[in-house]
């Protein structure tokens, strides 16, 4: 796939590919030109970004729509967050669904088990996504270590993360939760104003509160919560000025 090529187009995707979902696809070169670490959260160079680029599609997914994949669908393609954040969930045999993880620009998502998707992804706000065949990245890994040793530290990377999360849930009420989460949000630059200390909040409080195991309403208490302590001062509905230091030692978590 040409690095110069931009071609875009609306592709129905079958069932068994994306749940029936409509999606707009495009070839291009998908990471940025210039070599921002940030970016690909993966410290790659600018030439490893564009060999990374000639085998992926870019995915335009829009908030609250079809599901990117559904748990148990069989799982040929990793994602990774280009712009937006997608929720991962999974259900149990009751019913239940529990939010497992957020995943921010910079993130890949897509765990297989046995070839099947383990959970499903949502875009929680519109996403832009890169589509990586899995066959296709293993093989082009195997022939470069060097970045593949970059997804392994990514990979463990996210195994803290969600050791981290454990913690968050297992041992933290839900203001102290909510705490956390608001401060993670003011680690990304697109939410969040570090001369001003204003934190544009990105999802919905139902979203927050699939993230944090509550409800929405007890959201809204936990925001009269910090609000009160003087942690947070709401501007607006979805704007806050954040103590962030505050806030980090509010919820015990180091």
């Amino acid at each position: 796939m040409p690095v110069s090529m931009h071609i875009w187009f609306d592709m129905k995707l079958t069932a068994a590919q994306l749940d029936g979902s409509n999606m707009s696809v495009r070839a291009q070169h998908p990471w940025p030109l210039e070599d921002d670490e940030e970016a690909s959260g993966l410290d790659l160079t600018l030439d490893e970004k564009t060999e990374l680029s000639h085998f992926c599609d870019v995915i335009s997914v829009g908030a609250k729509g079809p599901p990117i994949f559904t748990q148990g669908q069989h799982a040929d393609h990793v994602f990774y967050v280009n712009e937006g954040i997608v929720q991962g969930r999974h259900t149990i045999r009751s019913g239940v669904r529990q939010s497992v993880a957020l995943y921010w620009p910079g993130d890949f998502f897509g765990l297989a088990r046995d070839g099947m998707f383990f959970n499903s992804a949502e875009a929680v706000i519109d996403c832009t996504l890169y589509r990586y065949p899995i066959r296709k990245l293993e093989k082009f890994l195997i022939s470069r270590p060097r970045i593949q040793h970059k997804f392994l530290m990514k990979a463990v990377h996210d195994i803290r993360k969600t050791q981290r999360q454990l913690i968050i849930m297992g041992a933290l009420d839900v203001a102290r939760r909510l705490a956390v989460f608001l401060v993670d949000c003011c680690g990304h630059r697109e939410y969040f104003d570090t001369g001003t200390q204003h934190l544009t909040i990105p999802i919905s409080r139902h979203d927050i509160a699939d993230h944090i195991g509550t409800s929405a309403e007890t959201v809204t208490r936990a925001i009269n919560t910090l609000e009160k302590k003087g942690l947070i001062r709401r501007e607006t509905p979805w704007k806050l000025e954040i103590k962030t230091s505050e806030l980090l030692a509010f919820s015990s978590l180091d």
